[in-house]
C-alpha cells in the first residue's frame, strides 16, 4: 500500500468516499456485538484519519459534513421511509460532492 504522503489528494478522497459507502450504518442493530462494532468504529476511525491527511481544508469538511449527513439520513429512515429526509439528504450530498469532485458537479 502506498504511504499516506505520497497519496494523492484524489486518491484519498477517492478512498474516503469508498470507506464512506461501505461503512455498516447499521451496526447498531447488531447489539454492540462484535466484530460488527469493532468494523464500523474502525472503519470510521480509518475515514477520519484519511480526511484529516488532505492538506485542503474545504474538502476535509465536505468530507466531514457528508459522514454526519449520510449517518443522519440512514437513521432517519432506518425504520420507515422518509420522502422528506431523501430529497434533503440528496439536495446536501450533490452541494457536497460538487465541492469534493467539482470536476462531476452539474451545472444548474
Amino acid at each position: 500500500m502506498k504511504d499516506m504522503a505520497t497519496t494523492t489528494t484524489s486518491q484519498k478522497i477517492e478512498k474516503a468516499l469508498k470507506i464512506l459507502n461501505s461503512q455498516d450504518w447499521y451496526w447498531c442493530m447488531s447489539d454492540y456485538t462484535h466484530p460488527a462494532y469493532d468494523y464500523a468504529c474502525g472503519s470510521m476511525r480509518t475515514f477520519v484519519e484519511l480526511v484529516a491527511s488532505i492538506g485542503d481544508n474545504v474538502i476535509v469538511k465536505a468530507l466531514r459534513d457528508l459522514w454526519i449527513a449520510t449517518y443522519n439520513y440512514v437513521h432517519a429512515t432506518m425504520w420507515n421511509a422518509d420522502e422528506k429526509a431523501k430529497i434533503k439528504y440528496d439536495k446536501t450530498k450533490n452541494q457536497l460532492m460538487a465541492i469534493i469532485k467539482p470536476q462531476f458537479s452539474i451545472a444548474a
